[in-house]
């Protein structure tokens, strides 16, 4: 018997299913606010003079967010066969990066429908061609492409040429519905300051406008700017022009020329630059507006932006992204010097202008080379004329400095650890000129994050001065009407000689309860006073047992208010001796318990524990709530200084830490996932009596 030995063969292609798409868009598109974004690249890349984004209802159910722009349009051919081709761009003419109207492309890969998709279920697309009179209409239900068993072929979506309905000119307009995110007051912060931020300030005014409406968070509706930049204090505008002429313009003067020596000269071509520099006190940002939205618009634009041929280099300008080591410059100078998260600035290059400014093969920035290093040099000698102008306004006797000087002095303090690194590894090859870039990628990053860890300390801990200097002086200023009250309660006991036997008992029992209420606010104030009365003193012993019992008792009022519990389990009998000022160990503890009260569930009362052990030579304090526990990602934080999941300074648990650590301790939060709520761990050195030390140890008279 003879088996079939025939061979079988053909073509065959790849048949999408319909859930491709929507894979591909969840991996270009990461959240909404980026997808806004894209959509007005497109729009932008269409040659509009302005795109409109009209928010209704989109912090509740039902919303609808609706995208006008008037770019050239698309009829239907370019509809069906370059819009709803995926991956597939009709943005710029043939091999070129520039549209019709000669703006460089910012979309790119076709991601206009991967954006709506994220944004909305339902998308219904009108364009028009200018001088047509009919208009296209398409829509798409994107839910439709998520099917299991369809193919991308198979989900169908419906279009019509129709006379002009919606459009009353060229452009298009896309009406999203049934969105997939409620829409929040931050989002929209960071969308506004994202689209900001998308065209260079250099092309302001250069017709193209961005719009926001909202219906329900007003505040961000209107044309996007620059938010404060044009009251900020210190302003600076510098234009080299690649030779030997720098031109320098100060807070609105007139603009001044020089000649830069032949050695201060930047090699990497003409550069342009405007720096924009705020004072952080209270009162400095009071005048520009509300503080709270000062700041908060500070921490979102700080940082200097690159931008070549007037968009964005990424990642310069990020707040995270201090390339300049504008920290590490000021915690070398506090007095002089600004920190990143005081300046916003904006630089610009061109690909023409400056070819040795190239990015990195992995997109993240330019590589570093001479020409990036004059780039540095520049905006550093800049950021020394800012410097000068505010030292200037804020003390007048001071001098500004002359820009040669600025430039050599810049060029020097530019000069550190990584820097000397990316020398080296320019001198080396192969694999050694990597691992020392690396290590200078390394240490650049570790300097960056110790000088915004230290900046961040500084900031924190001078608020939290001022606080502690109020507190103080209304502590003093209760303590002594507390005092008043007292003496009056004094009088109103002698007084009662002349009542009856019920009213004396009756008055003596109100009389009681001042009292006791009075002691106990003024032992309170005493914790407050105390801690600046007693800074300098000496540590002294005291028994953990027994503070934690005292603190009990000046906390009851509020754990009784909040409805919360403090219980205290401690071995008996036991020395639970430490060395610290007691007023600093209530500190400590106040600061645990306050963020517990902070974090009480609602569906049940606060019960918070307190034990304490013995380890051998040290003592370890447990204390434990049954809250909602530690903010999800901020496990690792929360002892950074300005780190805070609620409202609030965020030094808490800093000062706590040092404390603790001042006094040869730890303070660590404990993450076993056995324990609800949260819990932290203290351990301090224990302070033995001399009942518990071997008489032959102990010294003889």
């Amino acid at each position: 018997m003879t088996g079939d030995t025939s061979t079988q063969s053909g073509f065959a292609p790849f048949v999408p299913r319909a859930r491709l798409l929507r894979l591909i868009g969840s991996e270009l598109i990461s959240d909404d606010v980026v997808a806004i974004t894209e959509l007005v690249k497109n729009a932008h890349d269409a040659d509009a003079s302005f795109v409109s984004i009209q928010f209704s209802n989109v912090a509740g159910e039902d919303g609808e967010i609706t995208i006008r722009d008037d770019g050239h349009g698309m009829d239907l051919d370019t509809l069906l066969t370059r819009w709803m081709q995926p991956a597939g761009s009709a943005k710029g003419r043939a091999g070129t990066r520039f549209t019709a109207g000669g703006r460089r492309v910012l979309g790119e890969k076709g991601v206009g429908r991967f954006a709506a998709d994220k944004l909305a279920a339902g998308l219904e697309l009108v364009s028009r061609c200018r001088d047509v009179s009919d208009e296209v209409h398409a829509v798409f239900d994107w839910d439709e492409f998520d099917a299991d068993d369809r193919m991308l072929s198979d989900v169908r979506s419906r279009w019509e040429v129709r006379p002009a309905d919606w459009l009353d000119s060229h452009g298009t307009m896309l009406r999203l519905g049934r969105l997939r995110s409620a829409w929040t007051e931050r989002m929209f912060r960071r969308l506004c300051t994202r689209l900001a931020r998308l065209i260079s300030p250099f092309d302001a005014g250069k017709g193209f406008r961005i719009l926001v409406e909202s219906d329900e968070f007003p505040q961000y509706s209107g044309e996007v700017g620059g938010g404060y930049l044009d009251v900020a204090p210190y302003r600076v505008e510098a234009d080299f022009d690649g030779d030997s002429g720098l031109t320098i313009r100060i807070n609105g003067e007139r603009p001044n020329r020089h000649t830069l020596p032949e050695q201060n000269r930047p090699t990497c071509g003409p550069l342009r630059a405007r720096l924009f520099a705020f004072d952080l006190e209270t009162e400095s940002l009071a005048k520009l507006g509300p503080r709270a939205e000062v700041r908060a618009w500070l921490r979102e634009w700080s940082g200097i932006s690159v931008y070549r041929d007037g968009f964005r280099v990424w990642p310069y300008g990020e707040p995270s992204d201090d390339w300049l080591r504008l920290d590490q410059r000021r915690v070398n100078n506090p007095v002089v010097r600004l920190s990143n998260n005081q300046v916003v600035g904006f630089v610009e290059i061109t690909s023409d202008g400056n070819p040795e400014l190239r990015d990195q093969t992995n997109r993240e920035g330019l590589i570093h080379n001479q020409a990036f290093e004059d780039l540095q040099g520049f905006v550093l000698h800049v950021m020394q004329l800012i410097e000068a102008e505010r030292q200037t306004l804020r003390h007048p006797q001071s001098k500004r400095h002359v820009p040669s000087e600025a430039g050599a002095r810049a060029r020097k303090e530019s000069t550190s650890l990584p820097d000397y690194l990316d020398g080296l590894a320019r001198k080396a090859t192969g694999v050694l000129a990597d691992d020392v870039r690396r290590a200078a990628d390394r240490a650049r990053t570790a300097a960056n994050a110790d000088a915004d860890a230290r900046r961040r300390m500084l900031e924190g801990y001078t608020e939290l001065a001022a606080t502690g200097q109020t507190a103080w002086l209304v502590g003093h200023s209760v303590a002594a009407c507390l005092a008043n009250v007292e003496r009056a309660c004094a009088t109103l006991r002698a007084s009662m000689g002349h009542k009856s036997m019920e009213e004396i008992l009756q008055s003596t029992v109100a009389l009681n309860h001042l009292e006791a209420t009075i002691g106990l606010a003024s032992d309170q104030l005493r914790s407050v006073t105390s801690v600046q009365a007693g800074a300098g003193k000496r540590r002294r012993g005291l028994d953990l047992a027994s503070e934690l019992r005292r603190f009990h008792e000046i906390s009851a009022p509020l754990l009784l208010q909040r409805g919360a519990s403090f219980e205290i389990n401690a071995p008996e009998g036991s020395v639970l001796r430490t060395e610290m000022r007691p007023e600093l160990f209530s500190s400590v503890v106040s600061t645990l318990v306050m963020n517990s009260l902070d974090w009480q569930s609602t569906d049940r009362p606060m019960h918070i524990t307190a034990t304490v052990r013995i380890l051998g030579d040290h003592l370890e304090l447990l204390i434990q709530d049954t809250g909602k526990g530690i903010t999800p990602g901020l496990e690792d934080k929360i002892f950074e200084p300005m780190v805070s999941g609620r409202e609030g300074s965020g030094m808490g648990l800093t000062i706590a830490r040092s404390i603790v650590e001042t006094h040869g301790g730890s303070i660590e939060l404990v993450t076993d996932r056995r324990r609800k709520g949260a819990s932290f761990r203290i351990r301090l050195g224990r302070k033995k009596s001399r009942s518990t030390v071997p008489a032959s140890a102990q010294r003889q008279p």
